[in-house]
């Protein structure tokens, strides 16, 4: 690196990684000779003599607010709700933004799709930043984030318009006038909520600890109440959910809630009723009289580490089933059904046409819900769990999920998958873009190979074999394969020359048998990452991890928890070292850059 270069990285720095700054900043740099002192003056300068840093930077960002089209205003003035660096789940977003009426519908294009161009103008013109890459070019950012010197703009817009009001530790006043967004953040002494007119706020956000009783009658235009990850959110809090009749948006994502109140059915207007990562195991009934419903979500989400969670429930179980022996207290029986990891599906959910998306729930025990779910034709994702189905109903259920024509993400979780087969039969939805599959599958469905337009593939527990693996990569479209725990039973895996032409993104991780991880000159040829995580017997030489440098287009390769491998780590740096593309090597925690292979560096959070 030249020393104007070495500058030019210095200076960047100071933008810190906003492209709104580095706009800024780059214009002070054209008007400024190109010569190495002048750089390094203006790097030593940038606070005192140019007061214009910051002054600039906030005059570009609130010019480029004002240029936006008056529909993306109030959308962006919106993120201020969210604190600073927060990872915002681009879900998340969208939904409440549908909730609040911030997109109007058209006769053109669904509202998720006006949704998803709004995010991705924000995106692209800078306003919001990534806050990871795309798996699957072309494919939505799924979280996103807001720089501080933005959210400092936006954060006094949206004050000054009485839009927001935050309550955090340090706030001392109370709002006078009415206010539309309410958030509490890491602030203990609820007091000084009841000098807060609540009968006109629209959405009511929590960070950190929810203050008890605080969700009231009074909040009667309530849309979002969003108390995703809150802590101490007990059931006797939402007693009054009932009682908010325009209630669009409910998250309790992540919250030790484990009942919902039989009111629910009051909220005839609810959207999203978002449950995952709760201790919820059943729905009231009358759910199912929720007809605007477009978003149920339960359970636990499909992750590398669901199967140790399997295993730790059923552990659990054992306990609570001796102790149910032991005992009749009926708060042991309540623990037992604590720690359930499915969501038994209501009967009658087949009256919720307007589902979009459904999951992950429990479709057995003799409910007939198998069969009906094929009424949800307007499904994009569906996530199952079966257990106890007979024969007939594993009919019923694939026969119902061949008939989802719109059908975009599929999961599906048993102890078995060779039900699956029977699909063979049928037509599969054309347009499944993700499979995810959580199950012994020792025969593979030959309809998964007819899946042309299938991009994500997710595999857990269902012991494939060299055979199988050789078949899927055969799917012509897929960009990113995730073979984890169990997914695979053999001690060497290869990927032949020719397969996977399109695979983007390979995540090997929990495959604790697996001596040889061999990839054929030709195979996967567009690859950019290779993670292989928790592979503790691979082989501590080149057989380890073999074909790296034919990955041409390589960017990234991570070796992480695979016990003591020195000696292949350094073949693998020897590889990357010499690859055309000097991909990034991670190793736990350290990045061994393949420019310079002495230095380390932190690697960035996986």
């Amino acid at each position: 690196m030249d020393k104007m270069e070495e500058q030019a990285s210095l200076i960047l720095k100071r933008c810190r990684g906003l492209p709104l700054a580095i706009s800024a900043i780059g214009g002070l740099l054209a008007n400024r000779p190109k010569t190495r002192m002048e750089w390094i003056k203006l790097h030593e300068h940038l606070g005192a003599e140019l007061e214009s840093d910051l002054r600039d930077i906030i005059k570009v960002i609130a010019s480029s607010y004002e240029g936006l089209p008056y529909n993306l205003k109030s959308i962006f003035l919106y993120l201020s709700i969210f604190p600073e660096n927060h990872e915002i789940r681009s879900t998340r977003l969208l939904r409440r933004w549908m909730a609040e009426g911030y997109i109007a519908k058209r006769i053109d294009m669904p509202v998720e799709e006006v949704g998803e161009r709004f995010y991705n103008e924000l995106i692209n013109r800078s306003m919001i930043e990534p806050f990871k890459k795309k798996i699957i070019p072309g494919s939505r950012v799924d979280h996103c984030r807001i720089h501080s010197m933005v959210l400092q703009m936006i954060l006094s817009k949206a004050v000054e318009e009485n839009q927001l009001f935050l309550i955090e530790k340090q706030c001392k006043e109370v709002p006078r006038s009415k206010i539309r967004h309410l958030v509490i953040s890491r602030w203990n002494m609820d007091k000084k909520l009841k000098n807060i007119n609540l009968s006109y706020i629209r959405s009511l956000t929590i960070f950190g600890d929810c203050p008890a009783s605080l969700i009231s009658p009074k909040m009667r235009l309530l849309r979002v109440l969003d108390l995703e990850d809150t802590t101490n959110v007990k059931n006797e809090d939402l007693r009054h959910i009932g009682d908010l009749p325009h209630l669009r948006y409910l998250s309790l994502r992540g919250t030790h809630i484990s009942k919902l109140p039989s009111s629910v059915q009051n909220l005839r207007w609810l959207e999203t009723l978002d449950i995952q990562g709760t201790q919820v195991t059943r729905l009231p009934h009358g759910i199912v009289k929720l007809e605007k419903l477009r978003y149920l979500l339960a359970g636990v989400k499909f992750s590398r580490d669901l199967l140790q969670k399997e295993t730790d429930n059923k552990k659990k179980n054992l306990l609570g089933n001796m102790a149910s022996v032991l005992c009749c207290n009926s708060s042991h029986r309540k623990a037992y059904n604590m720690y359930q990891l499915s969501v038994r599906a209501p009967k009658g959910i087949d009256k919720l046409t307007n589902l979009h998306m459904l999951g992950a729930f429990n479709v057995g025990q003799g409910n007939g819900v198998a069969r009906r779910l094929e009424q949800l034709t307007d499904l994009q994702r569906l996530g199952v769990t079966v257990t106890g189905l007979t024969e007939k109903g594993c009919q019923e259920l694939c026969q119902s999920i061949g008939k989802l024509s719109r059908l975009q993400k599929l999961e599906v979780r048993s102890r078995s998958l060779e039900f699956l087969a029977k699909m063979d039969e049928l037509e599969p939805p054309k347009h499944l873009a993700s499979l995810k599959l959580l199950g012994d599958l020792s025969l593979l469905p030959t309809w998964i190979t007819s899946l042309n337009d299938l991009t994500k593939l997710k595999l857990l527990g269902t012991n494939l074999v060299q055979a199988q693996v050789d078949t899927l990569g055969s799917l012509r479209s897929m960009a990113f394969l995730g073979l984890w725990e169990k997914s695979y039973k053999g001690e060497s895996l290869r990927f032949s020359a020719g397969n996977f032409p399109k695979l983007k993104f390979l995540d090997i991780d929990g495959l604790e048998k697996i001596e040889k991880v061999t990839i054929e000159k030709g195979s996967m040829p567009q690859l950019e990452k290779l993670w292989v995580n928790n592979c503790i017997e691979l082989c501590n030489n080149s057989d380890g991890l073999s074909g790296v440098p034919d990955l041409e287009n390589l960017d990234e390769l991570l070796l992480k928890k695979c016990g003591e491998k020195e000696n292949l780590m350094e073949i693998l740096q020897g590889h990357v070292s010499r690859h055309n593309r000097r991909p990034k090597f991670l190793i736990g925690k350290i990045v061994r850059t393949s420019s310079k292979p002495s230095t380390s560096a932190a690697a960035e959070q996986q």
